[in-house]
């Protein structure tokens, strides 16, 4: 009996502590917004809506705007509008030069972005290994080693990307027990780094990574399912370093895995002048595929 009081007195107590949300928002005047991934080696795109308020179900996408790309500060060319609100250039991004985007919807203030991608680092000592070390549930994971080229001197920000390749389908890998100082330094559980703590102009770095699914044949322990795979190092925009962090605390704000967790969202940053979005990109290197 006294157990079930202490279980009543617990489920009143966590029941009291919630209260309303409010579903009723304020107006909100619709704000241009421009958002655009520059990825060197690829066409210029940019997707243009209007920001509405909190409960809105659907993003206000915008066909009939204005959007001139100016190079270096040279203007090339009037975006041409493919649907859906994305806008398509016929220029492919190079590292080192400044696109510049300005946007005018009608009945709205010209809003505009400029972004200059850095040149790709070098990647270089490759090493895979299959077994290396044991997760909580005592499965096995796998881990890649490997160098990169750093310019000490200047402020530099990294991205690393697994692809993996199961049966046609590819998707990304998880981190699994970070070890390295660098990304322990960012405070996040991804690998998304700069090079404050890079004294040299070369770096080595390891990172496990989970596949999301593991066996065991004849006994054996269980071990992680490996799949053909291709190290991807990004070198990242400013711009795209802040986007990302402040993005990865927003969904964290959003969608709280414990009820225990914070529930309060961190605003994502924006580099657009006059409105809202982001406007950054990256330079990529990547291996051979691996088979591991």
């Amino acid at each position: 009996m006294r157990a079930y009081s202490l279980l009543l007195f617990n489920l009143l107590t966590l029941y009291s502590c919630r209260e309303l949300v409010q579903d009723e928002f304020p107006d909100f005047a619709p704000v241009p917004t421009v958002n655009s991934i520059l990825v060197a080696g690829e066409l210029l795109k940019v997707h243009v809506s209007l920001a509405g308020k909190l409960d809105s179900n659907r993003l206000a996408l915008v066909d009939n705007a204005e959007v001139l790309l100016y190079v270096n500060e040279e203007y090339k060319e009037t975006l041409n509008n493919i649907n859906e609100g994305i806008y398509s250039s016929s220029i492919v991004v190079e590292p080192l030069k400044t696109y510049r985007c300005e946007v005018s919807i009608p009945g709205y203030q010209t809003v505009s972005c400029s972004e200059a991608l850095p040149e790709p680092a070098k990647i270089s000592n490759i090493v895979h290994t299959n077994k290396a070390g044991i997760d909580e549930e005592g499965m096995t994971y796998p881990a890649i080693t490997f160098s990169f080229s750093n310019s000490p001197a200047e402020k530099e920000y990294f991205e690393v990307v697994i692809r993996l390749f199961e049966f046609g389908h590819e998707s990304a890998a998880d981190l699994e027990t970070i070890i390295d100082p660098v990304i322990l330094n960012e405070g996040l559980p991804i690998a998304l780094f700069s090079n404050d703590l890079i004294t040299d102009s070369t770096y080595t770095m390891t990172i496990n990574y989970t596949t999301g699914s593991g066996g065991s044949s004849s006994g054996e322990p269980v071990h992680a399912n490996l799949y053909p795979l291709i190290l991807e190092l990004r070198s990242v925009s400013s711009d795209y370093y802040k986007f990302v962090k402040q993005k990865f605390l927003y969904e964290q704000g959003r969608y709280p895995e414990f009820l225990a967790a914070s529930v309060t969202a961190f605003p994502l940053y924006s580099n657009v002048k006059g409105g809202y979005g982001i406007f950054g990109g990256y330079s990529a290197v990547q291996s051979d595929t691996i088979y591991p």
